[in-house]
């Protein structure tokens, strides 16, 4: 980093340097006088808060500002220390247990100031990243609480809910007015997979917890003392796999949590309340405050382990991930919906065999998606009014969450995009598509002379652009339609793609349209096909989908037809024609990391799909290139979503193919003909 930029740094953080340096002292102070901050007896525990908070301090400064982040920073912490002081000065003089022992504890810890900040800071995300960092710092502290019990764990808790609470005052404060958005005001419930995870992390965490920190006495610390240090590691390590297995939706998971609590509900029963009656240790008179309390602390040690496993199984079935069932024929809701709602030029490939259908229970729109693992691929924008498309876009994914899918918005236009970031998504780029518009569109000028050449040579040839249906054509002309499509898949080195990308199946639609090439003895050489694209229930345009050339095509064929697509449009009164998407295209919106990861990746494929070559060609129509992107709720869950495209769109890619791909870069490589369009084109 060049000093200039290391100065500039400094003084847009101030208070983040400032702890920093802070930290640094502490630790070496510590070090040298032979002493270690918070955890005594641990500390990399100690040093890895120190961290938690210089991080916090940051995130909290780039979006509170200095002067909040210093008051909060404080004043939270102060103030959950000296609410705790006084609960347990006020608990300890009634003769309290836990607030006995945790007189003369020390209240304070470097963790209370990361809890503070990071709860305060969260007021200022999008909603859905609020909630998910939320969940996980409740989580965790409210785990510490019941586990280890602390008067620091207390003043933690506290400190959170300040700081929680001060950066929502502070949020609210600063922010303007929001316009108003129908129908999206509503948050979104919370889902018992969520909570049930939640629990059992925490039961998780907690247990293993009791063997770290020292003298532990949370309310369910009793954990540890029925079972041997090995049994409490394993039970811990056990519950954290369960939850991660719920989370995922898997039965395995459901089946490990019921299992593993039956057993520890079992001991500490035994434990704590059939070994203790028999040899009548139990009484119910004559007790003290603490033998009471301490009665009602095993008891509840033995009822939470109890409360969660009947949770667990009266919501099996909705903690089990939902099976996905493609549609087999067209969905005919859906069909309705885009003639009359707004889908974007890709909304037709929503009617392929092999989606569902998700529509929203008011009939605002519907979402044409399909499951690889547990993420739910979208086929690019929903179909719906403009206005309606917030409301159908985030009912789908809370849709998606209850059964158990991560939703991936795919080859999804600006406008959706939009939509998602506001709540936090993460979105990448994936293509670029490109539309034309036929009102202005000719064969003049400099930058048409390929157009203008391939036209004119059909025209001398005797070739003639015929448009139709498949349904249409006879068996001779069907057949080959039929041969030039499978040839082309034939003689590439990978399989052919699909998901968002058609072949021949998918030209058997009778609102698929079919622009060929045919010689004067009725011989087809080249192949386009065209979907509907429809606004508000008018048809507006047609989108390029299959583009296949036959071994005798003419060159410039395909400028030839897709020309003439364009004229046919216009004389028809339509306003544009999508040449489709091209994947990996370069992206003026895309980061550098994102942007340099893309062009590696065309490169790779470029020799068996020709992204580029295929970029190249549509340049010459003088298209306007419109982004699509991929948005995810998280960028964690990136490469997850990655593989389930990589399974939809490719999903018979074998070891054999990844090595043809590499033969094809060592071997001297023919010229790559412009491949077939999709959404993704290949």
């Amino acid at each position: 980093m060049a000093p200039n930029t290391l100065v500039a740094a400094i003084r847009r953080h101030p208070v983040s340097t400032a702890v920093a340096v802070a930290s640094v002292v502490l630790v070496v102070t510590a070090r040298i006088a032979h002493a270690e901050p918070d955890f005594p007896h641990h500390p990399p525990v100690a040093w890895a808060a120190l961290v938690v908070v210089v991080l916090a301090t940051l995130l909290a400064e780039r979006t509170l500002g200095s002067l909040r982040t210093v008051a909060i920073g404080v004043l939270a912490p102060l103030a959950a220390a000296g609410t705790t002081l006084l609960a347990v000065t006020v608990g300890a003089a009634m003769g309290e247990a836990h607030a006995e022992t945790a007189a003369g504890q020390p209240l304070f810890a470097p963790s209370m100031v990361a809890t503070a900040l990071v709860g305060a800071a969260s007021a200022t995300m999008p909603v859905g990243r609020r909630r998910r960092i939320r969940a996980v710092l409740w989580t965790v502290v409210l785990t510490l609480v019941l586990f280890a019990g602390h008067g620091s764990d207390t003043a933690r808790a506290l400190a959170t809910l300040f700081g929680t609470a001060a950066g929502a005052i502070v949020a609210r404060r600063a922010s303007r007015p929001a316009p108003e958005r129908p129908r999206t005001a509503a948050r979104p419930a919370v889902q018992p997979r969520s909570v049930v995870v939640a629990t059992l992390a925490s039961l998780g965490a907690g247990t293993l917890v009791t063997l770290v920190v020292p003298q532990p006495d949370g309310v369910l610390s009793p954990f540890a003392d029925a079972m041997s240090d090995r049994a409490t590691v394993l039970v811990g390590i056990l519950l954290l796999a369960a939850a991660w297995l719920v989370h995922r939706g898997r039965r395995t998971g459901v089946v490990l949590a019921a299992g593993l609590l039956v057993v520890l509900t079992a001991v500490l029963a035994d434990v704590f309340l059939i070994e203790p009656m028999s040899e009548g240790f139990v009484q119910w008179r004559g007790l003290t405050i603490d033998e009471v309390e301490w009665q009602v602390t095993l008891l509840g040690a033995w009822a939470v382990p109890a409360a969660v496993l009947l949770a667990v199984v009266l919501l099996r079935g909705r903690l089990v991930r939902a099976r996905f069932a493609a549609a087999t024929l067209g969905d005919t809701g859906y069909r309705e919906m885009l003639r009359d709602g707004d889908a974007g030029t890709l909304g037709h490939m929503g009617t392929w065999t092999g989606n569902a259908t998700w529509t929203h229970p008011d009939g605002l729109g519907a979402v044409a998606y399909r499951v690889h693992g547990d993420v739910a691929l979208t086929v690019s924008d929903p179909a719906c009014a403009a206005r309606d498309r917030a409301e159908v876009v985030t009912a789908f994914a809370r849709a998606c969450e209850r059964n158990g899918w991560t939703p991936a918005f795919t080859s999804v236009h600006e406008s959706v995009r939009t939509i998602l970031a506001t709540e936090g998504w993460a979105s990448f780029p994936v293509g670029v598509e490109s539309v034309l518009d036929v009102t202005t569109f000719d064969l003049r000028g400099k930058k048409r002379q390929d157009l203008r050449t391939a036209s004119n040579r059909a025209d001398r040839e005797g070739l003639r652009d015929e448009w139709t249906t498949l349904a249409a054509l006879d068996p001779a002309m069907r057949a080959q339609v039929e041969a030039i499509c499978t040839r082309w898949a034939a003689d590439r080195r990978l399989p052919e793609m699909g998901f968002t990308l058609g072949g021949f199946r998918e030209l058997d639609d009778p609102d698929v349209r079919l622009l060929l090439a045919v010689t004067a003895d009725d011989r087809v050489t080249a192949v386009t096909s065209w979907l509907p694209v429809h606004e508000h229930g008018t048809l507006t345009g047609y989108t390029l989908d299959v583009m296949r050339r036959g071994e005798d095509g003419m060159p410039g064929v395909m400028e030839f037809l897709i020309a003439r697509t364009a004229l046919r449009a216009r004389e028809a009164g339509l306003t544009t024609i999508s040449l489709s998407g091209t994947p990996l295209a370069p992206h003026t919106d895309a980061g550098s990391w994102v942007a340099r990861g893309s062009a590696l990746l065309a490169r790779v494929l470029e020799p068996v799909y020709g992204f580029r070559s295929l970029q190249r060609f549509k340049e010459k129509f003088g298209a306007r290139h419109e982004p699509l992107w991929l948005v995810v709720p998280s960028a964690f869950q990136a490469p997850r979503v990655a593989r389930a495209l990589t399974s939809a769109y490719v999903p018979g890619l074998r070891p054999k193919h990844l090595w043809a791909l590499r033969q094809a870069h060592t071997a001297t490589a023919e010229p790559v003909a412009p491949a077939p369009v999709g959404a993704g084109s290949r």
